[in-house]
């Protein structure tokens, strides 16, 4: 089977995580492609956008180089444990499975208005054209990138708006709810080579939010998203906002994202020291 990464991040290397992976996740016939892609990208839908284990691991290590964790332990850690990571980690472990069953994807980078750079998504190649995820913001609808006309991606609490920009070399995403658009982030939608990608990576480690949880997770049409003692919870009738003291996150975290306690308390641990 046809592989397209040599770089150690964007592979798979235990077999035996990828197997039982894709034995979870019901994914046992790669023969159609277009279906694979879909299983893929819904099975990493289940695994959460959180920076606890970012923040455990960077404490631990001596530089941001030995911090980052590989697509083995991304995925090994989640069955273990009900965890994910953050963008550039999902990013890196969804092209790592792609890869392993001969399916190509690679890292785009994206800028927020915060920053170049600052987040990623993965462009699918295929015959058609270049299909966008993005387990970060919770793109999980492989969608073909537009070349002239914007798409509209409904995910059940929102919409997602692609729209492009500079002969389609940039894809500007909105989100819209209510009627209300808000701009987000923009894609370079170019794929980007792995020492470019992973340079970003490593400045990830510097940034704010390694100071506060990030969570996110959408689950049978609802959105929940913490963001330190702020927690929102939207579906497609409203948004419901609550602030939550220490107890309450942990509680909410272990509970309702499936994380360990017990990962969960290690990180508010090292948060708390800082």
């Amino acid at each position: 089977m046809n592989t397209f990464h040599d770089a150690p991040f964007l592979k798979i290397n235990d077999r035996k995580i990828l197997k039982e992976f894709l034995v979870k996740s019901g994914i046992t016939d790669y023969r159609n492609k277009e279906l694979t892609v879909n299983r893929v990208a819904q099975a990493f839908s289940r695994i959460p956008y959180e920076n606890l284990t970012k923040i455990i691991k960077s404490q631990i290590i001596v530089n941001a180089d030995s911090a980052i964790r590989y697509p083995d332990e991304v995925i090994g850690d989640w069955l273990k444990w009900g965890t994910g990571g953050t963008c550039f980690s999902l990013a890196a472990a969804v092209i790592a499975v792609f890869d392993s069953l001969g399916i190509e994807a690679h890292p785009v980078l994206a800028d927020r208005y915060y920053g170049v750079d600052t987040h990623c998504g993965l462009v699918i190649i295929r015959s058609e054209g270049l299909f966008l995820l993005d387990p970060g913001y919770l793109l999980f609808i492989p969608t073909l990138v537009p070349e002239e006309k914007t798409v509209v991606v409904d995910t059940g609490y929102n919409k997602i708006e692609l729209q492009p920009e500079e002969n389609c070399r940039r894809i500007r995403l909105n989100t819209i709810v209510n009627n209300n658009r808000t701009y987000r982030l923009t894609y370079k939608i170019d794929p980007v080579d792995s020492i470019t990608f992973y340079r970003a990576w490593i400045k990830s480690f510097t940034w704010e939010m390694m100071t506060y949880p990030v969570l996110t997770r959408c689950s049978a049409g609802t959105h929940q998203y913490l963001q330190g003692q702020r927690l929102s919870v939207r579906n497609n009738r409203g948004i419901q906002r609550t602030v939550l003291d220490t107890s309450s996150q942990i509680d909410f975290i272990s509970l309702n994202l499936g994380i360990s306690k017990e990962i969960v308390n290690k990180a508010f641990g090292v948060l708390n020291y800082g």
